[in-house]
């Protein structure tokens, strides 16, 4: 019966008098471990759900029915447990009661767990402990931890899925240094998660993209630049003196003396100190893959006047070695005739050397912008799926021995679509005398003539309407040269499938991964037909070799015996030589079997 347990209020039942029967949802085995856990530190919280018992299962000697608490009382039973808390409903309100505990047992949202965490924390559980209690690894309890340094707002889109769990230290990133910074990243994201997807999910691989896009397209008075290179647009935004204007204004000035095909002002950059400056300063968002971002005006304000001055002081110092070596192309004019062809060479030689400093800093201009801007691509463009596509097949086959052109697509087309496709095939099966049929015989074309199986690929590939079909597409084809059976050709043409070489193999891994789950079942058959044909063959060829050297050391046992044993022996090792070229011939014939495959 059940008992009155006064240290909880509640009832403790022994588990022999409750009737488990079946459920809809099987147990899951990972969940009752993690529950026993749980129950072996902190004790069964949740009491299971009971009703009274039917008369058929009374007279077997049960009391009471489980509602809900499978998993729970499943887990008693794993630590040996006699009897559990439980809570009795009325059999009417069976149904209702199951149906409620399959609801609670939907998996929570990542914030929702976040909050769970906190509560165990709250409690004076560690990290180590939440994670035992919940039987869960401490890595997932120290992410919710982390999820719980974002404003509410932020937790909710991770929550709901709108912003991905890998983008949580990006976001601790930023609001670390400017939690104002964050809240508008995050209204930004939240305001355009129906018509802008890309915002959420580009906050991994390139958020401070994400985070321009943000301050540009928002009333937003929060300040943040970028601590690479001043805008000149931004000198008058930051009211940065008339004495920096007028120091602009010198640097243009210099920059047009230094070079003569110069427009506008020169590229204003900020150094590493700068940087350094501003990162020990507490006002530095540094992010992967992105540009540093200073999140203090005023700060900002002084380094981009040092930015300036030291702009002048560079350019100046440029001006005046252009200066002396203009000089010094004089006094050698003056001592030698002139000679224009010399002067114009001399004049180019300094211009490029004047641009080779220049092409430092675009150098790096290139490398800052494409990171910001390109690392991260739309799967779905269908520009990006020509590039790698049609770069991967490379160029239009020319049938020239010399050039090599096209040579990729032509084996592509030769050694796979020629042989796959149903329209470069004929059959050439003669009629006997008898009328019937004779012996299957498929005619694939001469593979030396190869534009008609090319123009077909091309035309497949051509046709391709989005990047997914055009990634299908140019696996169909090469998969196909992977796959293709040589046994249909004479072995003249039965060449090996092509490799695709990689970083640590990962093209032929992952080409095997795409394409293994769509061969067909025959192929897959013929194959381990053709495996075990040459099997037989190689047992056959030994034993048959065995059987000849067996002869061959009987035949000398018995020639030391006769006085023809010279003769003998020497029968004997020809029969055995002869049985060694056969075996010889039959293993290349049979390598080159095994090659087609």
């Amino acid at each position: 019966m059940a008992t009155t347990t006064p240290a909880t209020g509640g009832l403790t039942m022994p588990l022999e008098r409750i009737h488990v029967p079946e459920n809809v949802r099987a147990l899951n085995t990972e969940h009752v471990s993690a529950l026993a856990a749980s129950i072996a530190l902190q004790g069964m919280l949740v009491p299971i759900v009971v009703c009274p018992a039917q008369r058929e299962l009374v007279a077997t000697g049960f009391e009471y029915e489980l509602v809900a608490g499978f998993h729970r009382i499943a887990a008693a039973g794993k630590l040996g447990l006699a009897e559990v808390p439980a809570v009795i409903r009325d059999s009417a309100g069976e149904q209702a009661d199951r149906a409620v505990e399959n609801i609670t047992r939907l998996a929570l949202r990542a914030d929702e767990e976040a909050a769970a965490v906190h509560a165990m924390l709250d409690k004076g559980l560690t990290e180590d402990g939440a994670a035992q209690a919940l039987g869960w690894p401490k890595a997932r309890v120290t992410a919710r931890v982390k999820l719980l340094e974002l404003p509410e707002r932020a937790r909710e889109l991770v929550g709901a899925g709108v912003v991905p769990l890998s983008a949580v230290d990006q976001l601790r990133a930023i609001g670390k240094v400017s939690a104002q910074l964050l809240e508008v990243l995050v209204d930004y994201v939240a305001d355009h998660q129906d018509g802008a997807t890309w915002a959420a999910s580009q906050l991994v691989s390139d958020p401070g993209y994400v985070l321009g896009n943000a301050l540009r397209e928002t009333d937003s008075k929060v300040f943040a630049a970028y601590l690479h290179q001043l805008d000149p647009r931004e000198v008058e935004e930051l009211r940065l003196g008339k004495k920096a204007a007028e120091q602009l204004a010198e640097a243009e000035k210099l920059h047009r003396q230094v070079n003569q095909y110069a427009y506008g002002p020169p590229t204003i950059r900020f150094s590493e100190q700068d940087v350094d400056e501003a990162r020990g300063g507490g006002v530095l968002i540094e992010l992967d893959r992105c540009t540093p971002i200073i999140v203090d005006r005023p700060l900002y304000r002084e380094l981009a006047k040092r930015a300036i001055k030291r702009a002048v002081e560079e350019l100046q110092e440029r001006a005046e070695r252009a200066k002396t070596e203009r000089n010094q192309t004089s006094k050698e004019r003056g001592a030698h005739p002139a000679d224009p062809v010399d002067d114009a060479r001399r004049e180019h030689g300094r211009r490029v050397r004047e641009l080779a400093e220049q092409a430092h800093g675009a150098n790096l201009d290139v490398g800052r912008s494409l990171m910001n801007n390109l690392a991260t691509v739309d799967p779905g463009d269908i520009t990006v799926a020509r590039f790698f596509v049609y770069g991967l097949l490379g160029s239009d086959y020319d049938g020239s021995p010399h050039t090599q052109s096209g040579d990729l697509v032509a084996e592509l087309a030769v050694r796979g679509i020629r042989l796959v496709i149903e329209e470069f095939r004929a059959d050439v099966t003669k009629t006997l005398k008898n009328g019937s049929r004779g012996k299957l015989r498929i005619d694939y074309g001469d593979p030396k003539q190869p534009d008609k199986p090319i123009a077909w690929l091309w035309k497949f590939i051509d046709g391709a309407k989005t990047a997914g079909e055009m990634y299908g597409r140019a696996l169909v084809v090469i998969a196909a040269e992977q796959h293709a059976c040589r046994l249909v050709v004479p072995s003249s043409q039965q060449f090996a499938a092509k490799r695709w070489p990689s970083h640590k193999d990962h093209a032929a891994k992952a080409l095997a991964k795409l394409a293994g789950p769509h061969l067909p079942a025959t192929l897959k058959q013929l194959e381990k037909a053709i495996a075990k044909a040459g099997t037989e063959l190689h047992e056959a060829q030994e034993r048959a070799y065995a059987q000849s050297r067996e002869r061959t050391v009987a035949a000398q046992k018995s020639s030391a015996l006769g006085a023809d044993g010279d003769t003998s022996t020497s029968a004997e090792r020809g029969e055995l030589d002869a049985a060694k070229e056969a075996y010889e011939i039959d293993d290349s014939v049979d390598s080159d079997a095994d090659a087609s495959l």
